[in-house]
């Protein structure tokens, strides 16, 4: 009789089953460098999300932001741009790291000062009366240059306006006053001129009115040239065609010094001052501007940023950049690196700006890039039938 099956021979072992307790499989080293390389892009997408939230929050309203917010305003564009390609390819946190890039993208687009407008305007022709207005940061004048090589790059542009600022040379780091009017007269022969502190403005057409804006309450200088710190906007009025046009020839103080130590107490000590010192410009020159009923082309160093908060300021008048084929029009440094833009020009609704161009000057002439404008004034008001005219145009409002 045979034996069951089964039956004198030995049992089978079971086969071994996963221990709770043994550590889980290694991940392939592909994998762990995936993971670490999508929470690297998130710790840096959130960084940058960050440091976008607060420069909306910060920058022209808190002093102390001027002396961290040193990115160039295209940064916030392109940084962006630049994470979104990798936050698509990995798959690891794929949704997190699109957000977080996406928000960054909507919230940077209002920081970088992009005019993308500019690469599909028109550029229809400019009428033959139209204003030639010149605004430029000289960068101490000719002190480093010769100055024949100076006026004949100026004069090149044959402008029935010039707003230029930095009319004065440097002494050490301090500045220090020139005159220089007789050279002056002899390039611009015909030419009107009005200078205060460091501006000088020169004019085809009779000038009505000079005012240099000086605040009251303005800290003591640290110089033995006061006008160069307490006079950072000259106004002056023209007449064209029987109307006033006023011109604000501006440079305001700096945001930051960046010959100091920024890891020094000294550099933030700087900062601050310089802030008090805009806010107390940016209020005398915005309180001309409420009462002033001209038409009004506004152009200098304004050192003031895309996206700043201290743009509020100008309200009411329009950039003149709307008008311009440049896509980011930078202004600093002069030449293809131009990654800020710190020279401005601003006009009142009524003006017509038919064109606005930056120029490269020569090297060695200036740091700053030099803006060119076209523009045509309002008609006259009409006359109202007991002989009077209404007011030239709306007070710019705030």
């Amino acid at each position: 009789m045979s034996a069951p099956a089964g039956i004198g021979r030995p049992a089978a072992e079971p086969e071994p089953g996963p221990n709770p307790l043994s550590a889980p499989p290694a991940e392939p080293p592909r994998t762990r460098a995936a993971h670490a390389a999508a929470t690297a892009l998130f710790a840096l997408a959130a960084l940058w999300v960050l440091n976008t939230l607060l420069r909306t929050a910060f920058s022209g309203r808190w002093w102390l932001w001027n002396g961290i917010d040193l990115a160039p305003p295209l940064a916030y564009l392109v940084v962006p741009l630049v994470l979104l390609l990798p936050a698509v390819l990995l798959r690891r946190l794929r949704r997190p790291n699109l957000l977080l890039v996406v928000l960054a993208l909507l919230l940077g687009a209002g920081q970088a000062g992009v005019h993308p407008g500019a690469l599909l305007r028109d550029r229809p022709p400019v009428p033959a009366d139209a204003l030639r207005v010149v605004s430029w940061n000289t960068f101490f004048w000719h002190q480093d240059t010769d100055p024949r090589r100076f006026y004949t790059y100026l004069r090149g542009y044959e402008a029935d306006v010039y707003l230029l600022q930095e009319y004065q040379n440097a002494r050490g780091d301090r500045p220090a006053p020139i005159d220089d009017l007789a050279r002056i007269r002899a390039a611009f022969p015909g030419y009107r001129i009005a200078t205060e502190g460091g501006f000088i403005t020169l004019s085809r057409h009779p000038i009505t009115l000079t005012r240099a804006l000086r605040p009251t309450g303005l800290p003591a200088p640290d110089t033995d040239w006061p006008d160069y710190w307490d006079i950072r906007a000259l106004r002056t009025d023209v007449s064209v065609g029987g109307r006033t046009l006023s011109l604000y020839n501006t440079h305001l103080p700096d945001l930051l010094n960046v010959d100091r130590n920024p890891l020094t107490p000294a550099y933030y000590h700087a900062v601050g001052e310089h802030a008090h010192r805009r806010l107390l410009h940016l209020r005398e020159l915005r309180a001309d501007l409420d009462a002033n009923s001209h038409p009004v082309v506004l152009g200098g160093d304004l050192n003031v940023l895309p996206g700043s908060a201290d743009l509020r300021w100008f309200r009411g008048l329009r950039d003149t950049a709307e008008s311009g084929t440049d896509p980011y029009p930078a202004t600093f440094p002069a030449g293809p690196a131009a990654m800020w833009r710190l020279d401005w020009t601003f006009a009142s609704p009524s003006i017509d700006i038919h064109r606005q161009s930056l120029d490269d000057p020569p090297p060695g002439l200036s740091t700053h890039r030099l803006i060119q404008l076209r523009l045509s004034l309002p008609p006259l008001p009409s006359t109202r039938a007991d002989g009077s005219r209404p007011a030239e145009e709306p007070k710019v409002q705030s």
